[in-house]
C-alpha cells in the first residue's frame, strides 16, 4: 500500500512539473513590438518607425543574438540605426521610411532559432493616395 502511494505521488509530482514546464515555454521567446500599432498616411509621407526586442530568455542559441530579418511592402527604407541596448535585455532599432505606393503594406520583423523556432511581428501600414499638389 505504501509503495502504491509513493508511486502515485511521484506520478502527480512528475505531471505537475511537466505542466509547469509546458506553460512557461511561450514566455521564453523574444518579444517584438513597434512604436505604432498601425500606420495610415498618404504616399510620400516620411517618418520614423521604432522596433523593440525584449529578450526574455537567458541563453540565446542564435549565432548573432540580434540577427533578426526585416521585410516590408509599400515603404522605402531611407536609413536605419544599429541596435541599441536601452535596458537589460531590451534592444531598439529605428528606421527612417517613406511611404512609397498606395495600398496595404507592412513592416515585419522575424527570427528563426533552434530554441523557439520561427517568430514574427507585423506592423500594418495603409498608404493612401496623395493630394493633388503632392505625390501621386
Amino acid at each position: 500500500m505504501k509503495q502504491t502511494k509513493e508511486k502515485l505521488l511521484a506520478l502527480v509530482v512528475g505531471l505537475s512539473l511537466i505542466g509547469i514546464i509546458l506553460t512557461s515555454i511561450p514566455a521564453l521567446a523574444c518579444e517584438f513590438s513597434f512604436n505604432y500599432d498601425r500606420i495610415e498616411a498618404p504616399v510620400g509621407t516620411e517618418g520614423e518607425i521604432g522596433v523593440r526586442v525584449e529578450k526574455t530568455h537567458n541563453r540565446c542559441t542564435m549565432s548573432d543574438p540580434l540577427d533578426y530579418q526585416f521585410n516590408w511592402e509599400r515603404i522605402e527604407i531611407l536609413g536605419e540605426t544599429d541596435w541599441e541596448e536601452i535596458s537589460a535585455g531590451v534592444y531598439e532599432k529605428w528606421f527612417l521610411v517613406s511611404l512609397s505606393s498606395p495600398g496595404e503594406g507592412f513592416l515585419k520583423i522575424s527570427k528563426t532559432c533552434s530554441k523557439e523556432g520561427y517568430e514574427e511581428a507585423l506592423l500594418p501600414i495603409m498608404v493612401t493616395q496623395g493630394d493633388e499638389n503632392g505625390s501621386e
